[in-house]
């Protein structure tokens, strides 16, 4: 009887994926077209690969790991570390979904052992020839991304498939406790299931993942956030003190962040920042928006505020240290690949995408440097590491604009509270390390039963 269920599932599964594309896809490739994104190795999306690829991945791939983007290529180069840290001689493919990750994963992880590509649409063909090219002997899934094909071939491949860093957004959670029934067979199709952490395992359970698949490992992002930290290099580090130091601030100025800030934050903040001056007048305020190309209009907003604003590009191009009269009261960060480290040269940083926008962003980069962590009530995305902070009192989160004035005016006035918040954020950060290193002793323990 499973055995005819699992069979028009999969049936009624590929008829209404392939009639579902055929219907929107042009559509979307119209969109992807005129955007210019379409992609240079468009056909591995269809299994249609190079004879250059074909001759890289012939050896076959010890371990296929699937990335969907730049959050969990990162994951995966971690993981990537401590695997080869056991077993230099592991032969890896990563494939990506989107052009950031594929290009991140080219210039981070790619090597003699490691190939990169895009991941394959879930067609049956595709996926089919995907494996046939790259002959994995384990499947790594990334946190949240499962598509039935991948699940279904390695099976009847006898492939082993784990999912690392497992995460349920609540949409996520709520369908999957809908269709249970129609999905708990595909869900049991993983081999092995690795949890962020207890309540995890409990939400994984009830949304219909095989129980004794689930092992509560860790999160990756603190593994992550410390490969940062220390590979901070020193150039990166030349060019930021060079260009912070034209700013005219003193070295032990008070510093407001706001860091990953989405639309409306900015606003909010440069108007908490006027009402903190009046107290402490010194206060400098540092902007670090999500999407640095809104540096130009988030710096007139401040300009209309009565403010002197001064961007990272603006300051890059000064010649000379900004004298008192025109040394800014807030600068905004128009840059990327910088906010990591500019957590350690501020009083309090605020992550954004909290108060304003929706599901947050990670905070766990301001930690390891003991730098107080504000937060607002959207963390979705964030839900264990949040919760885990919160529980040892090493962040807080404030509920609306109100409470985040209230809260940094009680926090610069501080600093004893300060220090203890900070301590205790590089105390829960240094505890949760280790997960990469967990993750990969299970993996590579899993290649000792095919011996």
């Amino acid at each position: 009887m499973k055995a005819v269920l699992k069979f028009f599932l999969q049936v009624f599964y590929n008829v209404g994926f392939m009639t579902f594309f055929f219907i929107t896809g042009p559509f979307f490739l119209f969109q992807l077209w005129r955007r210019g994104k379409i992609l240079p190795q468009f056909g591995q999306r269809f299994g249609l690969y190079a004879k250059d690829v074909r001759k890289r991945l012939a050896p076959g791939a010890d371990l296929w790991i699937h990335a969907v983007s730049v959050g969990e290529v990162r994951l995966a180069l971690v993981l990537i570390r401590r695997l080869r840290d056991v077993r230099p001689d592991l032969r890896i493919v990563v494939s990506t979904t989107t052009g950031t990750g594929f290009s991140m994963a080219k210039a981070r992880l790619e090597d003699d052992l490691t190939s990169i590509i895009y991941n394959p649409i879930d067609f049956l063909w595709s996926v089919v020839t995907a494996y046939n090219v790259i002959k994995p002997k384990r499947l790594i899934l990334i946190e949240s991304e499962i598509w039935p094909n991948y699940l279904w071939c390695a099976r009847r491949r006898h492939i082993p498939v784990y999912q690392v860093n497992a995460r349920l957004s609540d949409r996520t959670e709520e369908k999957y406790r809908q269709m249970r029934w129609l999905l708990r067979p595909l869900l049991q199709e993983l081999d092995l299931v690795f949890a962020q952490d207890q309540i995890d395992v409990v939400r994984l359970t009830q949304a219909g993942f095989a129980p004794e698949t689930i092992f509560n490992l860790g999160s990756l992002k603190y593994d992550v956030a410390a490969l940062d930290t220390n590979e901070i290099n020193s150039n990166t580090e030349k060019e930021i003190n060079a260009w912070w130091g034209r700013t005219g601030w003193a070295s032990d100025q008070l510093t407001l962040l706001g860091g990953s800030t989405h639309p409306g934050e900015e606003e909010v903040l440069a108007r908490i920042y006027r009402e903190l001056r009046e107290q402490w007048p010194n206060l400098r305020l540092v902007l670090a928006p999500r999407h640095a190309e809104r540096g130009g209009s988030i710096r007139d907003m401040c300009e209309r505020m009565g403010l002197r604003a001064v961007t990272r590009t603006q300051l890059t191009e000064a010649t000379e240290p900004l004298a008192n009269g025109s040394s800014p009261d807030v600068l905004i960060v128009n840059s990327t690949g910088e906010l990591s480290s500019l957590y350690k040269r501020v009083t309090i940083a605020f992550v954004g995408k909290s108060l304003r926008g929706q599901n947050g962003q990670n905070f766990i980069e301001a930690a390891p440097f003991g730098t107080p962590i504000v937060v607002g009530p959207n963390m979705q995305n964030f839900k264990v590491i949040t919760r885990e902070f919160l529980s040892r009192q090493a962040i807080v989160q404030v509920t609306d604009e109100f409470e985040l004035a209230n809260c940094l005016h009680a926090l610069f006035a501080s600093d004893e509270i300060r220090r203890e918040l900070g301590s205790r954020a590089r105390a829960t950060f240094e505890a949760n390390l280790g997960a990469a290193q967990r993750t990969a002793h299970v993996i590579l323990a899993s290649f000792e039963n095919d011996r």
